[in-house]
């Protein structure tokens, strides 16, 4: 029986193991070769989704945004919170993002920089509260998302210092001007020609004032005359504000009243001057006991 090459076609005899023209072993399982190579495994190079670089990037974003934020809220706080306070935010929103921003990008370390991030949204929030929330929440999602996607790694573990430094640099201003401030603030008002005028009306009702002068001797962007009135019990029964001024002049002498309406005896009043709505420590205070002046 004639046979025929497998691979070449050639006309062979019938008993012929090998193709005398091209070699081929007419013996060989023909599936062998194929069936013992494995194919490749081909793998697509897939590119990077514009989702999966969009999340590796956001954090930046969120960085660059909260540096803006923290400039622009900055600029529309109320001047009652003190230009200290507004200027100490945007300076170190704009450090701290531009710090934390240079640590996770620049020098690869994403915990160190997530940290400082975090750091100068606390100190935005820290002095102009409410007003600088946007700024502050952008900065520390922002911190917390940069340890989500570039991971919680550093390098340099000495550049620690640098988020610990900020926070302890921070309290160290605020302490040592704090009290600067306060003892040539509290030196620069002076209240004086303090009068009072409470009488029972008798109708159940005692109404009137306390008065006086504040005297003014150095530029502040906010001071405020709260007058409270006490009963026996030491309780506060009334509080009220007597004066106030956004920039006051210095050099100047104002005018407060403090206006009582109530059925309650009041005992006692307090005169407090304080230079923002929020603070807890004024910069005088004086008590006067209340003469209570017949009725009709």
């Amino acid at each position: 029986m004639v046979q025929y090459c497998r691979k070449c076609g050639h006309e062979l005899d019938d008993d012929a193991e090998f193709c005398n023209e091209c070699g081929f072993a007419l013996n060989d399982n023909p599936t062998k070769e194929t069936a013992n190579q494995v194919p490749e495994k081909t793998t697509e190079n897939k590119p990077v989704g514009n989702k999966n670089e969009f999340l590796t990037r956001l954090p930046l974003i969120l960085a660059i945004i909260g540096i803006i934020a923290s400039v622009g809220e900055g600029l529309g706080t109320p001047m009652l919170m003190g230009w200290d306070n507004i200027i100490l935010a945007m300076v170190f929103g704009v450090v701290g993002g531009l710090i934390g921003i240079f640590l996770m990008e620049k020098m690869d370390e994403p915990l160190i920089g997530a940290a400082e991030l975090i750091v100068a949204g606390i100190l935005v929030f820290m002095f102009i509260g409410r007003f600088g929330e946007i700024a502050a929440i952008l900065f520390i999602v922002s911190g917390i998302l940069a340890l989500y996607v570039k991971g919680m790694n550093y390098n340099n573990k000495k550049l620690f210092a640098i988020p610990i430094l900020t926070f302890v640099l921070v309290f160290v201003v605020l302490i040592a001007g704090g009290a600067l401030y306060q003892f040539n603030a509290a030196n620069s008002v002076t209240v004086g020609n303090i009068s009072q005028n409470i009488t029972n009306d008798g109708y159940g009702y005692y109404s009137g004032e306390v008065s006086g002068d504040i005297r003014v001797d150095a530029n502040f962007d906010y001071l405020e005359v709260t007058v409270n009135y006490y009963d026996n019990q030491g309780k506060v029964i009334h509080s009220t504000i007597g004066w106030n001024e956004i920039h006051p002049e210095s050099q100047k002498t104002y005018t407060f009243e403090g206006h009582y309406f109530d059925q309650k005896q009041p005992a006692k009043a307090e005169i407090k001057v304080v230079d923002s709505a929020s603070s807890t420590t004024p910069l005088y205070t004086e008590n006067i006991t209340i003469l209570t002046n017949g009725g009709v």
